[in-house]
């Protein structure tokens, strides 16, 4: 073996070592931290929040902990890097009813090229019916109505560097709308995904959600102020100024073990550490069980592990794969998470891979 081969794999297992760090890092937090310190919540201190919203019936099965071993379309959300896993033309379309009438969906095209990786399309949004306004005076309605919705449209590219080690990139516009208002701007996604020569324990990496910081603009901001109601002078046409707000950055660790593969059964075992800007660091855990050559599988997993206002409290899914002709597949896939206070979620998710 040469000496930059040596040097690279070297590097390879230096990154491995920092993963595994990484995600059993949330359980060696400071012990020397007095034991009257709180430790403050960072949630909801960042724009554009529907980033966080997960993607993927498969990922949101195993409770988020998809880094390392996410395959499909959906890895533009979780993972750019692992989209060069993906060797067939893919179309994914997924609905969710998320809480209070949200509605949250994912489309995602992938496009292998021959030589030259991987390209990917993705669109995810998060909608929900007009509202009507009311006012001070008239707290039952104006009968004027008005819509709300945020979307972040990307373009991925992925490919292997090496056999076992991919990386790739997301660049995407992010977008918030509310009646005459908004906010906009770019952000970057990046992602590494490496098959180490440990039993073929797989790692990923996630660094997302870099780019703009985002502030409310529009013509709902304006206004106008009674100086003297007497003489009926006005001030002129003023405008409340907004602050701008960071986007969630987040960086994701996961490690995936095929504790079980043949061609009775696979049974996978995944962990991710996930260190988010606007919250405090927590743990994701998963398992996954196929059968029969990948005909159908189930999942289970415990998401935002040692949060201490964690409200997610554990999810669980399944897919069912189906080859109409050689070339044609359909994979349907379902999904639920619980939460604490509001419910369960379903997400459902159709995969057309071609």
């Amino acid at each position: 073996m040469n000496t930059n081969m040596r040097k690279i794999q070297n590097v390879l297992k230096l990154t491995l070592a920092v993963g595994l760090l990484t995600v059993v890092s949330p359980f060696t937090q400071n012990d020397t931290m007095s034991a009257n310190a709180q430790e403050i919540s960072k949630s909801g201190t960042t724009a554009a929040e529907f980033l966080n919203i997960p993607v993927g019936t498969r990922a949101t099965g195993v409770g988020n902990a998809i880094t390392a071993s996410v395959d499909d379309a959906t890895a533009m959300y979780w993972n750019p890097g692992a989209l060069a896993n993906v060797r067939q033309r893919q179309v994914h379309i997924e609905h969710s009813e998320w809480f209070a009438d949200l509605r949250h969906n994912f489309v995602g095209l992938v496009l292998p090229i021959q030589g030259a990786g991987t390209l990917g399309i993705s669109v995810s949004a998060l909608t929900m019916d007009d509202m009507e306004e009311t006012t001070f005076n008239q707290q039952d309605g104006t009968g004027v109505m008005f819509g709300a919705y945020s979307y972040a449209a990307g373009v991925t590219y992925a490919q292997f560097l090496m056999t076992d080690f991919a990386i790739g990139g997301t660049i995407k516009y992010v977008h918030e709308q509310i009646w005459n208002s908004n906010s906009g701007g770019f952000a970057f996604d990046l992602g590494t995904t490496y098959t180490t020569p440990f039993d073929g324990i797989r790692l990923g990496v996630r660094f997302a959600n870099f780019g703009q910081k985002l502030n409310i603009d529009g013509k709902d901001l304006n206004f106008e102020g009674v100086i003297d109601e007497g003489a009926g002078t006005r001030r002129p046409t003023q405008r409340y100024e907004t602050n701008e707000f960071d986007l969630p950055l987040l960086l994701q660790v996961g490690l995936a073990w095929d504790a079980v593969e043949n061609e009775t059964a696979r049974v996978t075992l995944m962990a991710d550490g996930v260190s988010p800007s606007n919250n405090n660091q927590s743990v994701n855990v998963g398992v996954e069980a196929a059968f029969f050559n990948e005909l159908f599988a189930v999942q289970a997993g415990l998401p935002d592990l040692l949060l201490d206002d964690r409200m997610f409290e554990f999810a669980a899914g399944g897919w069912v794969n189906y080859e109409v002709n050689q070339g044609l597949g359909l994979n349907i896939g379902y999904a639920m998470q619980s939460h604490k206070y509001l419910g369960i979620t379903n997400r459902f998710s159709l995969k057309v891979s071609f």
